[in-house]
This record gives structure tokens, C-alpha cells and sequence, in this order.
């Protein structure tokens, strides 16, 4: 596991150089050991420069999904480089490439930030080929740059000129654009920048489609299994089983078979799929994660993501939330011609479950299993005996705060199919009015 998590950060720190941040840096440095060869080891800044690129690309890649670290650590490389190499003076600080570093830090540090914080797709995919076109153009104006000290350089060394240039004059931001003409009149420079052109189009082009693609297949997965379980699975291939010490709570609709031999199959489908609705958003809300939907049913764990000390906290208020929700919920349902949910009834439990892959070579599912969610789905079935909306174990009461304890009642204990001991159990008094639909 230790070897698989050093070869994603490998493998993440290589996509941040080589796609991100870290272009124009390499180019640059590229650009100097072309010229200088294994002298350029020999030059404390460019090394330095090196060392900065590299400590900014582990702080992108460890807190860079963070918009402020995004922008603001994408200057870590130009900003030390620059108070370094200051003390060369006025020219270096003018100088072209030094110029367009910071250009070209400060526009992809924003691209990237509106990339995090836009959640529209047409916006993010734009700004991706806005990113890809300007990732191309600092390597055509690094060449630029480049040619230009080639190209001074050999007048220098000519002598052809009654007034011999200063190389580093003539790289400065006001004045290197003279030389630009003198670039063109090579046709192979403007074979490079007319290809390098629509190699910029042609990758932004294919990039915005796998883009497309990535959102497509997130959007149809993230239907199928929470978002949280889908992130983790696209990250990693698959995801690891694992010990865990969860929050489970069960829910099902009550006098669902009565309901579904009234109607037919899609008022039912209907239905069913807006009250899902109503729940997913609701566990979403508290930091909880849909496990599943087992026909009526609705099965959520909490503390997963957030850690378990508040996860039985969360669940009580998920389910506060969603009962206080029912005269909302069935006005929706009435609203749409869909049948009327009477009432439906919640268990909730803590303890350990394994968590994890769990299927076949060809089909698997990602959930969690063990006797504690066995647990928990007894205590939903013992609330329609107990004539309670909600029954929780003593290990959920025992870790709720005053306030959710007090939504509750002791009701001594029972015993639960499949157990050979009582579980000490307590239940919530109902909350809105008595259904006029037989429970």
C-alpha cells in the first residue's frame, strides 16, 4: 500500500511539471542546458531554480486542490527565483523570459483556480484549452528567446556591427521584440510557430474532449454509487477493504406493498425515485454516503469521510431532517400525480463492518457488510412493533451529544432475529401528524 501511494504521488508530481505549473520553468532550464550543457550545473540560479520548481510542485500536489494554495503556490518558483537572481539588477528584472515566467505563473495559477471553483462544464473545459494553448506558446517564445540569444550572440562574435550590442540589452522586454522580425525571415521559425499553433488547437481540441468524456462518465457513475465512492474508485482502480468503525443507518417506506399493488409500475418507479432524491440530498447534507437502495429500502453510512467521532450525531440529524421533511415530501409527491408515502421507519447503529469491493471478477459492488449492519437493519423492522419512527442501539445513544439524546426514550431491551442476546434500544417519539394510511 506504502508503494502504491509513493508511486501515485510519482506519478501525480510528473503530470504537475510536465501539464501544469511547472512548463515554462523546464523549458527555461531546458532552453539554458542546450546551450550551456553540464555547465549549467556550474550556475547556482539555474540550479536553484530547479530546487524551487520542484518544492513548488509538491505543495500544488499535496494542497493545490485548494484555489488560494492553487494560485498563490504556483509563485512560489518565479518569486524566490526572482529575489535571488535580483541582485543582477534593473536588466535582469527586465529581462524577456524572466517577464513572461511571471505572465505565464500568474495565468495558469488562475486558469487552474477558476478551473477549481467554476462547476460549470462548458467554462472549465474553455479555460482547459485556454491553459493547453498558453502551456504551448511559452515553448514558442522561450524558442523565440532562445534564436534571439543565438542570433546576438553570433553578431557579437562577427563583429559585423560598428557598435557591438549588450546580449543582455537586447533581452530586456522593450527591446527584444526588434529581433522578432529577424526571427521570421528563417521560413523554418515560421514553419514552428504556424505547426506549434495548431499542435496548441489540436491538443486543446483533444483535451476538451476528454474532458467531456471524464464529466460524461462521472456524471452516469456518480448515479450508480455515491460521489465520494466513485472519487475514490477512479483514483485508485479500485477500492481497498478495509476495517471501519461506522455509523449505519436503514430506512424503508412503510405499507410499500400495499402501495406497489395499487399503482402501477411507473407511478411506483416515480415515486420511488423522488423520495431517493429527497434522501440522498439530506445524507449528503449531514456528511453521510448512500451505500444503497435494496427495493423500498435506503441504507446510508456515516463517518467515513468526516471520521467517527460526530458520525452518530449526523445520522440522528439526517433522519430529524427527513422526517421534519414528510408533509414537504408528500406535497411533491401529490404535486406530480405520484401515490402518497404514509410514513416510513429509521434503525440506526455503530460498530465495526468491513468495507470494500465485494463481487465477482466481473461485477462488484462497493459496500459494507457485517454483523453491523445487520444490526441496524433489525432495528428499522422492530419500529413498526415498537410503533416508533426511529430505533437506535445504545452504542449510537451512548456517542450522541445532550441535545440528540434528548430526542429519545429508553425502551429497555430487545431481542432481535438472529441474536442471542437483548440489545438495550431506544426510540424517538413522532414528530408529525399520525398518516391516515394504515402503517
Amino acid at each position: 500500500m506504502q508503494a502504491t501511494s509513493i508511486g501515485s504521488f510519482f506519478k501525480r508530481m510528473v503530470r504537475e511539471l510536465l501539464l501544469a505549473s511547472g512548463q515554462f520553468a523546464l523549458f527555461y532550464i531546458l532552453m539554458n542546458f542546450s546551450q550551456s550543457g553540464m555547465q549549467f550545473f556550474g550556475n547556482a540560479g539555474h540550479v536553484a531554480l530547479l530546487g524551487f520548481l520542484l518544492i513548488q510542485t509538491v505543495v500544488l500536489v499535496l494542497f493545490g486542490s485548494n484555489p488560494a494554495v492553487r494560485f498563490f503556490g504556483s509563485l512560489i518558483a518565479p518569486l524566490i527565483y526572482t529575489l535571488m537572481e535580483s541582485r543582477e539588477g534593473w536588466t535582469f528584472i527586465m529581462n524577456a523570459a524572466h517577464i513572461w515566467f511571471w505572465v505565464f505563473s500568474v495565468a495558469t495559477g488562475a486558469f487552474q483556480t477558476f478551473i477549481l471553483l467554476t462547476k460549470n462544464q462548458k467554462a472549465r473545459i474553455m479555460l482547459e484549452f485556454i491553459l493547453t494553448a498558453t502551456n504551448v506558446g511559452c515553448f514558442l517564445l522561450l524558442y523565440f528567446y532562445f534564436d534571439t540569444v543565438r542570433t546576438v550572440q553570433d553578431i557579437i562574435a562577427s563583429q559585423v556591427m560598428r557598435t557591438v550590442p549588450d546580449l543582455q540589452a537586447q533581452l530586456t522586454i522593450q527591446a527584444i521584440g526588434a529581433w522578432f522580425p529577424v526571427f521570421l525571415s528563417d521560413p523554418t521559425h515560421i514553419y514552428i510557430l504556424l505547426g506549434g499553433s495548431l499542435l496548441a488547437v489540436s491538443i486543446g481540441l483533444g483535451r476538451a474532449d476528454v474532458l467531456r468524456l471524464k464529466e460524461r462518465i462521472n456524471t452516469l457513475f456518480g448515479q450508480y454509487v455515491d460521489e465520494d465512492i466513485r472519487d475514490r474508485i477512479i483514483a485508485g482502480g479500485e477500492a481497498r477493504s478495509q476495517n471501519a468503525d461506522l455509523c449505519i443507518l436503514f430506512s424503508d417506506i412503510r405499507n410499500f406493498t400495499g402501495i406497489s399493488e395499487a399503482n402501477d409500475a411507473q407511478a411506483i418507479t416515480g415515486m420511488l425515485n423522488t423520495y431517493f432524491s429527497r434522501w440522498t440530498g439530506t445524507i449528503r447534507r449531514h456528511g453521510g454516503i448512500v451505500d444503497k437502495f435494496i427495493g423500498d429500502a435506503v441504507m446510508a453510512i456515516f463517518g467515513l469521510e468526516q471520521g467517527s467521532a460526530s458520525a452518530c450525531d449526523r445520522a440522528v440529524a439526517c433522519f430529524a431532517e427527513m422526517r421534519e421533511s414528510i408533509p414537504d415530501l408528500r406535497a411533491e409527491l401529490a404535486a406530480k400525480g405520484l401515490p402518497a408515502i404514509a410514513d416510513f421507519g429509521v434503525g440506526i447503529h455503530f460498530g465495526t463492518v468491513v468495507i470494500g469491493d465485494i463481487g465477482s471478477d466481473e461485477r462488484k459492488n462497493f459496500t459494507v457488510i457485517g454483523d453491523a449492519v445487520n444490526v441496524a437493519s433489525r432495528l428499522e423492522s422492530a419500529c413498526k412493533t415498537i410503533k416508533t419512527p426511529c430505533v437506535i442501539s445504545e452504542a449510537v445513544f451512548s456517542r450522541l451529544d445532550a441535545e440528540n439524546q434528548r430526542r429519545f426514550n429508553a425502551l429497555g431491551k430487545i431481542r432481535l432475529k438472529g441474536k442471542t442476546e437483548s440489545l438495550r434500544v431506544f426510540g424517538v417519539k413522532p414528530t408529525v401528524p399520525e398518516s391516515p394510511y394504515p402503517s
